[in-house]
């Protein structure tokens, strides 16, 4: 009988998703790593990492905060959450992944190479939005990108990043769990009735500014259209319960769901949704939306400065065209939702015209098998493939 060959170490990856998307696409992500052999994964996790068997040392709801000032206010936490990160970093982990969120991720993940640990980022942060300054504190804090758009690579190379186009992670993340009228029965609506979506955002602030303003666009669609109802998807059941507070439980027609956002969104007439991931989860599934935000004054005035984007919903960025119109700021009321959602509900030119322009977001999000993809550069960059 010959030797016995020693069990291999399992790989130790370092993950860190702040927010709902990220937390998705980085389980589905550790899952593919967990499927190529021994993986022991920890870090920023939120719920559906947890499950996909991530060590939390820092739960994702921790750091979930919004815009310039409101992180200055929430500093302190961030800062203690960071140091909790910072000490996983010994014994060294083979591989640091941080998953969109800049503001945090960045500068750990260039403390982290400063170290000798490689980096691998996935989701890239939007740099066509903030231009080369980003990109050359991208360069100082990876040893590969593993990009979602296409569009994406030729500006990491014209900086010298080195970058893997690997797909969108939505191509397979977009399950409809409920049909129509499974969905409809699970919020108390009768078979067949129609609804516009509310999908008010994943943090507490853009709950508390967009929510108020979706409920009077309601109120404004139901007077020429009685039949028409809201179903209101809920990132969380504390952010529905959040909503019902805010007005939702004494609002006629309107439905809080949570946990079945991709359902909510497929079946519905329409959505007025808040600009970021579901934007692109919402076009991708076929439904005409209407793009909504707003941030504190302070926050809007710096994040105008710093920006340069035309348009900054992710739908019409992909698409290359407008096909949803979006409402920032002060213009984000409930007067001007319910005039741009009016003609998306109803049936007629302009409503044909939104869904054959959203036809192209789905086309643009390339082949399944994102993280799959990842997981092999995962494998390379460690130095396991």
């Amino acid at each position: 009988m010959g030797p016995v060959e020693p069990a291999a170490r399992p790989l130790r990856v370092l993950v860190l998703a702040g927010e709902p998307s990220g937390d998705r696409h980085a389980a589905r992500l550790v899952r593919a790593l967990a499927a190529r052999g021994p993986c022991e994964a920890f870090g920023l996790a939120g719920p559906e990492m947890r499950a996909a068997g991530v060590t939390a040392v820092v739960a994702m709801e921790e750091v979930a905060v919004l815009g310039l000032t409101e992180v200055l206010k929430h500093l302190g936490p961030l800062l203690a959450a960071r140091r909790r990160l910072v000490a996983a970093l010994e014994p060294a982990p083979d591989l640091v992944i941080p998953v969109d969120f800049p503001g945090f991720n960045l500068p750990f993940a260039r403390r982290a190479r400063r170290r000798g640990i490689p980096v691998l980022y996935y989701v890239s942060p939007q740099i066509w939005a903030w231009g080369s300054g980003r990109l050359r504190a991208i360069a100082a804090a990876v040893d590969r990108m593993a990009v979602v758009f296409p569009f994406e690579v030729p500006l990491y190379e014209a900086a010298g990043v080195p970058v893997t186009y690997v797909g969108h992670p939505l191509v397979e993340e977009l399950d409809v769990d409920l049909d129509g009228t499974a969905l409809r029965e699970l919020v108390g609506l009768a078979a067949g009735t129609p609804y516009v979506a509310l999908l008010p955002g994943s943090r507490a602030q853009e709950v508390e500014r967009l929510f108020p303003p979706m409920l009077d666009a309601v109120r404004r669609l139901r007077r020429a259209r009685p039949s028409l109802a809201a179903v209101v998807a809920a990132a969380s059941p504390s952010l529905a319960e959040r909503m019902g507070s805010l007005g939702a439980a004494r609002e006629p027609g309107v439905s809080v769901v949570a946990g079945h956002t991709h359902a909510v969104a497929a079946h519905a007439r329409a959505a007025l949704v808040a600009s970021g991931t579901a934007t692109l989860e919402t076009a991708a599934l076929g439904t005409p939306l209407v793009i909504v935000y707003r941030l504190s004054r302070l926050s809007w005035m710096l994040a105008s400065r710093l920006v340069r984007l035309r348009r900054v919903g992710l739908a019409n960025i992909v698409a290359g065209e407008e096909v949803a119109p979006e409402l920032l700021q002060g213009r984000a009321t409930g007067a001007e939702m319910a005039a741009a959602a009016a003609p998306l509900v109803d049936d007629g030119p302009p409503r044909a015209r939104a869904l054959a322009r959203l036809a192209s977001v789905r086309e643009r999000l390339g082949r399944p098998g994102a993280a799959a993809r990842t997981a092999e550069l995962a494998l390379a960059l460690a130095r396991r493939g």
